[in-house]
């Protein structure tokens, strides 16, 4: 069955919940008859059944998602949801996050681009006026990295992190409610933060001080920059939402990319924290510059295995599942 057939099928009911879930929305089903209660179940269970083949025989059409996100609108209003408790925190850190990140993967490709291509750009910027470096890097901290005196403690560790947190969690903010704006803002803060990082690292490489250099970025710089990456992603959601509404009104799916958006920069941002402490009392430590990259490759390593492997085998026994509910019995 192909796309086209599979929506010509199946379309006229879809349009009868989307009816039936906006006048719910006004009443919230208190004032809807029982034969119109059951008649929305019945067109749920169907929209629900038919997502269930979107998703096996469709997973990257358009209906995909407009049945993603019509079931989602509907469900609330005939079920009652359970309360949000603390105790689902650790259940949404160690398998709803990482699922959430890899259903953003595009945004997140896209939001690695910008932030590469504005790296690449700063390089060459430098590469092509090397009469900028002074202005970019001091020559005393050039001098401080021959005397291998760069790395001193921090003073007052504890408040430096709380400022560093605090600052960066400002540019995570920046780069997700800038979605808003069509993501135009989100796009400006990773090419200028790309393109800092890259003027300022061609500036130290002419200098020849890489180690020295990378072994005060790497510690926190890999989770860090991670962290606005994925702000930077569901920014870029959100205002593709907006530019690419598909079979919803623009506010549907701004709504809809915003639930799943805002937990992913929420979840992203905590950990910042980590990122800060590693900043204030490691980045700058005393500790041998190998010690510091290994510290860095180590948090990478376990950041990335976590965001990309944790919840997959839950998943794919779930989708095992659904596969055999849709075919019935043999």
């Amino acid at each position: 069955m192909s796309v086209d057939t599979f929506v010509a099928e199946r379309q006229e009911r879809w349009a009868e919940l989307e009816v039936a879930v906006k006048h719910a929305r006004r009443g919230r089903l208190r004032a809807t008859s029982t034969a119109d209660i059951e008649r929305f179940g019945l067109l749920l269970r169907h929209a629900s059944s038919d997502l269930a083949i979107a998703r096996r025989d469709f997973p990257d059409a358009t209906v995909t998602e407009y049945l993603n996100t019509l079931c989602s609108r509907a469900h609330p209003l005939l079920f009652r949801g359970s309360a949000r408790r603390l105790g689902d925190l650790p259940r949404f850190y160690a398998t709803g996050l990482p699922r959430l990140f890899r259903q953003a993967w595009p945004y997140i490709v896209c939001s690695v681009a910008l932030l590469v291509l504005g790296f690449i750009a700063g390089w060459a910027a430098v590469a092509l006026r090397p009469d900028l470096r002074p202005s970019l890097v001091p020559q005393s901290l050039f001098d401080q990295m021959a005397r291998g005196q760069v790395s001193a403690n921090v003073p007052d560790a504890p408040f430096a992190a709380s400022f560093i947190i605090q600052n960066n969690i400002r540019v995570a903010v920046i780069c997700f409610v800038g979605g808003v704006l069509l993501g135009l803002p989100t796009a400006f803060v990773l090419l200028s933060n790309g393109w800092m990082l890259g003027t300022i690292a061609a500036a130290v490489h002419m200098g020849g001080y890489d180690v020295q250099f990378w072994s005060l970025i790497v510690p926190h710089g890999v989770i860090e920059l991670s962290v606005i990456v994925i702000a930077g992603g569901t920014g870029l959601m959100l205002g593709d939402s907006i530019l690419r509404p598909g079979r919803l009104r623009r506010g549907d799916a701004l709504a809809a990319a915003a639930g799943r958006a805002v937990r992913l920069a929420l979840g992203a941002a905590t950990l910042l924290v980590v990122a800060g402490t590693l900043e204030a009392f490691v980045s700058p430590s005393t500790l041998p510059d190998a010690a510091k990259l290994l510290i860095g490759g180590v948090c990478g390593a376990a950041l990335y295995s976590w965001l990309l492997l944790a919840g997959r085998q839950q998943t794919a026994r779930r989708t095992m599942s659904l596969d055999r509910a849709v075919a019935g019995p043999a």
